[in-house]
């Protein structure tokens, strides 16, 4: 028989099965859930790679966007949602609804309810779920997803979506790293 094995919490540790559990009114409550992913020696050289790769795309940007500031912050949500960063979540719901994006629309994209958005937005919507296909796959997305948002955005607008991409995914990872690190010394 197969033991199956839950991670908890943000601080990915692997449950204890206790025979003879203590009581302590001030740990903190396990859930069982999924280990967030991290920037491991596998991926980090290549998730930098595609960061400086975007780099003069992010760099324009700065100065000339291509797509709203609501579009880039719900895209960065979108990524959010996968890599379950709480800095990430934290931030960046802050700027959306500073650039108008409703709480009840931050709440569906990390709550994954695109639904509602495709059928509003469908241009915003394939965008959220291009982020968000890019995050389940860390660079390996179907080159159909990039193709689906050739129906509603110019070339240079995919290249600024997926330079936005490529960046908070480097900045998740890098705080479900730091929070990994930190929760070793909880």
């Amino acid at each position: 028989m197969a033991e199956s094995r839950h991670f908890t919490g943000s601080r990915g540790e692997v449950p204890v099965d206790d025979q003879h559990p203590k009581s302590d009114a001030n740990a903190p409550p396990t859930h069982p859930g999924k280990m967030k992913r991290t920037l491991t020696p596998g991926n980090f050289f290549k998730t930098v790679a595609n960061v400086l790769a975007s780099g003069p795309v992010l760099l324009a940007a700065l100065f000339r966007p291509k797509t709203s500031a609501a579009l880039r912050e719900k895209v960065m949500l979108g990524v959010t949602s996968i890599t379950d960063c709480r800095y990430c979540q934290w931030g960046h719901t802050h700027w959306a609804m500073a650039q108008g994006v409703p709480l009840e629309e931050v709440n569906q994209i990390l709550g994954h309810q695109i639904e509602s958005l495709k059928a509003k937005n469908p241009a915003e919507a394939a965008a959220i779920l291009f982020a968000q296909h890019y995050a389940e796959n860390l660079d390996r997305f179907d080159p159909e997803s990039i193709e689906n948002l050739r129906n509603y955005y110019s070339d240079a607008q995919i290249a600024e979506i997926l330079a936005y991409v490529r960046a908070i995914t480097l900045g998740s990872l890098t705080g479900n790293t730091v929070d990994a690190f930190l929760g070793r010394f909880r």
